[in-house]
């Protein structure tokens, strides 16, 4: 495969980068078309892995092997592509004033892109920073108090982490002479005290981003302060970077070594899945709730990193879509509420009676966040706690069952709030609905509960992306 054809997605987005930047500078300002040409790009990169996904795709290297083309790349590809356009479409009126909106989107987006394919130590630290940095701006977009808070904890916090990261992979490449990760399998058995401090060091930084406890401090303050749509953006493409870098690294470079940081990983996503879930119960802001749960959530995910098989990797995998179109129905929902400073669980006050349609959806949504059945979130979960079963690990089964019943309370709130009566004036006058949120809305609710109805198709092709041979 030629690496004009195997990153052809990558090469739509970029090119889509710089046409959105030369059109956010001739045309005036508060003009759609950069948002139009961002969202043209991202449909076409879509297109492209969709392409690539239907012809036999052999697992390919490119640039000195440093970025590997194969199915597990192109399931995240869709990830973050769905994630990228959702973003663009939620933040299409809000957002317009904001010229450098959609580039910055574009670029973050990029970077996740690049964390389903990175093979070199050098290529994933370059991978999270250019996730990363877009977010700080996008985070104090809005230029308010919130605003500037949120941006000004990220940058600190996300500068910190990735010096950590930067640490820890200099280590591995001390202690392992090399950088792509094929070849750290034959020093991962070896005992070295150098390659043992640089991967603690390396996970640290992963897992900050991915926001496992007791990293996880940073979310709810940035999901509050951000705008709706970078929220949804950060919620669902910032843990799909995360994740499937981590479980790249780890099936690739250090699967010899897994009883050694396994259960490390599993103590850890037993503790974030509680902690997460239980500090979701008492939040009355509904973005700060979404970041507590999001940490709850991310334990799950870990779930299919610490066990070490290829179900556990099968069922990450899976996991990510249906709480990915979770999250962008929900934020849809919070978006099309208005530009408020902060949407609390009293905001949704008489939903029920005065939009019964959104109330509908945005149970649907709650629904599959707790993994009720008949949503997509059900069968994630499901497949995750077959994963935690058969490793012969009920202590994570046992984790993931008490945080979906905590996470089921923390839900539950808002949704009982939808069918109160609402005094006096309506908290819901000022809704605004348009053609994107109806797009995203349609799209989470039949993947939702498509993916909760019937999963097969996606799990056929979940379990080529993610069969790492090695890993039984």
């Amino acid at each position: 495969m030629k690496a004009s054809v195997g990153l052809l997605p990558e090469y739509i987005v970029g090119i889509s980068i710089l046409v959105t930047m030369v059109a956010a500078m001739i045309r005036p300002h508060g003009s759609t078309l950069k948002s139009w040409i961002a969202l043209i790009g991202t449909l076409g990169g879509l297109w492209a892995t969709i392409d690539l996904w239907t012809k036999p795709v052999h697992p390919a290297l490119f640039f000195n092997q440093s970025l590997t083309v194969d199915n597990y790349s192109l399931f995240v590809n869709v990830l973050v592509l769905i994630a990228a356009g959702s973003t663009l479409l939620l933040g299409w009126s809000g957002e317009r004033e904001y010229d450098e909106f959609p580039v910055l989107v574009l670029i973050s987006a990029l970077g996740m892109m690049s964390l389903g394919m990175v093979a070199n130590l050098i290529t994933l630290f370059l991978g999270i920073e250019v996730l990363s940095l877009p977010l700080y701006v996008l985070a104090s977009s809005h230029r308010n108090t919130l605003g500037g808070e949120a941006g000004l904890k990220y940058l600190l916090l996300g500068a910190f982490s990735s010096g950590i990261l930067l640490f820890g992979l200099a280590l591995l490449y001390g202690a392992a002479g090399t950088m792509n990760f094929v070849n750290f399998a034959s020093v991962a058995h070896i005992h070295s005290p150098l390659l043992a401090a640089g991967l603690m060091l390396t996970l640290v930084g992963l897992l900050f981003k991915l926001g496992i406890v007791p990293f996880h401090m940073w979310i709810p303050d940035v999901y509050e302060g951000s705008p709706t749509s970078v929220t949804n953006f950060m919620a669902f493409g910032t843990k799909v970077g995360a994740a499937v870098i981590l479980l790249r690294l780890l099936a690739y470079g250090f699967y010899m070594s897994g009883p050694n940081w396994g259960p490390v990983l599993g103590y850890l996503a037993l503790l974030t899945m509680i902690v997460g879930n239980l500090l979701a119960l008492p939040q009355n802001d509904l973005k700060r709730l979404f970041g507590y749960s999001g940490i709850g959530h991310a334990g799950f995910l870990l779930i299919g990193v610490a066990v070490h098989t290829a179900v556990g990797a099968k069922a990450m995998l899976f996991y990510l879509l249906p709480y990915g179109l979770a999250v962008i129905g929900a934020f849809a929902i919070l978006t099309m509420m208005g530009n408020k400073e902060s949407i609390t669980i009293q905001d949704l006050r008489g939903m029920a009676r005065q939009k019964p349609w959104a109330a509908a959806l945005f149970i649907v949504f709650m629904f599959s966040f707790a993994g009720i059945p008949l949503t997509g979130g059900f069968v994630g979960k499901l497949y995750l706690l077959q994963a935690a079963l058969f490793a012969h690990q009920p202590g994570l089964a046992i984790g993931l069952v008490l945080g979906t019943f905590l996470g089921l309370g923390a839900y539950l709130r808002p949704l009982q709030a939808m069918f109160r009566t609402s005094p006096g004036e309506s908290n819901l006058k000022g809704w605004n609905v348009g053609w994107g949120h109806v797009v995203v809305l349609v799209v989470a609710l039949i993947g939702t509960v498509g993916l909760g109805v019937y999963p097969t198709p996606v799990v056929h092709l979940v379990g080529q992306s993610a069969n790492f041979f090695w890993l039984h």
